[in-house]
């Protein structure tokens, strides 16, 4: 079971981080049917639980990475066949929880920023089962291996990407990344993990069988650091956005061809559509959603949603 590449035909959601509300949306008009609010600041990230029945949301704070002066502890869970706001869970003491991966469909793992702690929670209780320390409060992404043997954390000003044998809890030896990271993604068979430079547009190409580098890539036609990338559930291809410039790139299944495809203003995370044709880019700066044609590598149309949509999912 892909536990974390999620997509599906039931509905689509969308975190309007800038608006600090959840959107729902029809999968197939785009058309916004639902908009829920009254959220502390902000709602930040989205996971899907495996079975597709519930999505869990981080209230990250009121800031930025790196500039979050009011660090939130709560992880809202929602109702999608309801489409309603469950409740919270508290993560306190850990603060600033951000990304969220399933390791097992009954474990839920987030990241806390600013408590440098991968934390584990019950996502039936929010009862909090297994605290991490990841050796960064830098880190702000992570992923897992399919298998959940092994955690890998992007650490955005650390010179370093932590590995965490999930076993055992106890940190392997760092994977070296001079200029920091500011994205991570795993491949569906799990033999690779990729990491975005933080400071030029590149991609850090990572083995897992022995965490070293393969290769790095430098990404055509970009001019600034990448950040989201995102594996298609099939593999067959990986989307790079650049929030500092209207760009992403495509990639295909062997990351040695690109496209580049002309986005919106301030590009961050997309979901793929199930046909498998295309894929979702939300355009963080602009209050949009790109339409992407995976074969042509273009945008075939943009949608207004939101304020500031950062992260979305079909389900």
């Amino acid at each position: 079971m892909q536990l974390n590449f999620t997509t599906g035909r039931n509905g689509l959601i969308a975190i309007d981080k800038l608006g600090n509300r959840v959107l729902f949306l029809d999968p197939d008009s785009l058309d916004v049917v639902l908009v829920l609010d009254g959220f502390a600041p902000r709602v930040h990230e989205l996971s899907i639980s495996p079975d597709h029945t519930f999505a869990f949301v981080p209230i990250y704070g009121d800031g930025r990475h790196g500039d979050n002066p009011h660090p939130g502890h709560l992880v809202a869970k929602f109702d999608l066949v309801r489409r309603r706001h469950m409740g919270d869970f508290s993560t306190a003491p850990y603060l600033a929880p951000h990304s969220l991966r399933w390791r097992t469909p009954t474990e839920l793992y987030c990241i806390c920023e600013n408590s440098g702690t991968l934390l584990g929670l019950d996502p039936l209780t929010g009862e909090i089962t297994r605290a991490i320390p990841v050796g960064s409060n830098k880190a702000h992404r992570f992923d897992f291996t399919p298998d959940g043997e092994k955690a890998y954390t992007e650490n955005e000003e650390d010179p370093f990407c932590s590995v965490i044998d999930m076993r055992s809890g106890e940190r392997l030896p760092d994977i070296s990344t001079p200029n920091g990271t500011a994205g991570i993604a795993v491949s569906p068979d799990g033999a690779t993990i990729v990491l975005t430079d933080a400071r030029e547009p590149k991609l850090i190409v990572v083995d897992t069988a022995t965490d070293s580098v393969r290769q790095t890539i430098t990404l055509d036609g970009l001019t600034q650091p990448a950040q989201i990338a995102r594996f298609s559930p099939d593999g067959r291809c990986l989307i790079v956005t650049s929030h500092e410039e209207p760009f992403g790139v495509i990639l295909d299944a062997s990351l040695a061809h690109q496209k580049r495809v002309h986005l919106g203003r301030g590009p961050m995370d997309l979901c793929y559509a199930p046909d498998g044709h295309t894929a979702l880019v939300a355009n963080h700066d602009e209050g949009s959603l790109c339409v992407v044609d995976l074969q042509r590598g273009e945008t075939i149309r943009t949608v207004q949603a939101g304020v500031g949509v950062e992260v979305l999912s079909f389900y």
